[in-house]
């Protein structure tokens, strides 16, 4: 029971503040303002349940999936920055006439699930909430965790309550629009699709800056001989 505690703990505090499912909800509404209610609770459904196995695959498989393909972290991080990057300004540059899609759609209207089921995944999963910082991460807790029925235990019951709070944050982010009225929710958005812009650059810095380094590295030693 103690090593179960101690591995759920863990993987809690090491993955809070990689996914971050509270700020996730603000992106969430940012990226999914041209939507209504229900079309929002499908995706909050969808993006729970891709995070899920995003994050098992990435601790019980990542390695062997990034060395397969010869995909260093760093270069996993640059195109996750460009991926924020680009969705922030989506979004930002989606508000430029004042007025929000979903505000002329009717809570009767038809579902076309065509139109937004694939923002799922991409980009509201991976790299959103997923990202190039949770996969390598939960890519280091799988390769150093012990293997024991405890901490595999703990370990999935902590990924399983990490996405039940994302569902449950992203299913309650139309309610933050509703309080906060039609402009403050459009100020919000703004604000927040600007701070992906940047959060999206520093991921692609960090990762240009690792992959910089090891260039430098390698000409050195070449350099040497």
């Amino acid at each position: 029971m103690q090593h179960f505690l101690s591995t759920f703990l863990y993987v809690i505090a090491a993955l809070i503040p990689m996914v971050n499912p509270l700020s996730g909800s603000i992106f969430f509404l940012s990226l999914t303002s041209d939507l209504g209610p229900r079309e929002r609770a499908w995706l909050a459904a969808r993006v729970a349940i891709y995070s899920f196995i995003l994050i098992e695959i990435s601790v019980y498989a990542g390695v062997f999936i990034l060395n397969f393909f010869g995909i260093s972290i760093d270069v996993l991080r640059v195109a996750g920055g460009l991926v924020l990057a680009s969705a922030g300004w989506k979004a930002i540059s989606s508000f430029g006439g004042g007025e929000k899609k979903s505000e002329s759609r009717g809570s009767d209207e038809p579902l076309e699930k065509e139109h937004f089921e694939q923002r799922a995944f991409f980009p509201l999963t991976l790299p959103l909430m997923v990202g190039p910082g949770a996969m390598s991460v939960c890519t280091a807790i799988g390769t150093t965790l012990p293997t024991t029925f405890a901490n595999t235990l703990g370990l999935n019951l902590a990924s399983a309550a990490l996405c039940i709070g994302i569902w449950v944050c992203f299913r309650y982010a139309g309610q933050i629009s509703k309080r906060l009225g039609a402009a403050g929710a459009d100020a919000i958005v703004k604000v927040f699709s600007f701070i992906l812009i940047c959060i999206g650059i520093q991921v692609l810095w960090a990762g240009f800056s690792g992959l910089w380094t090891e260039l430098a590295r390698t000409s050195l030693a070449f350099l040497a001989k």
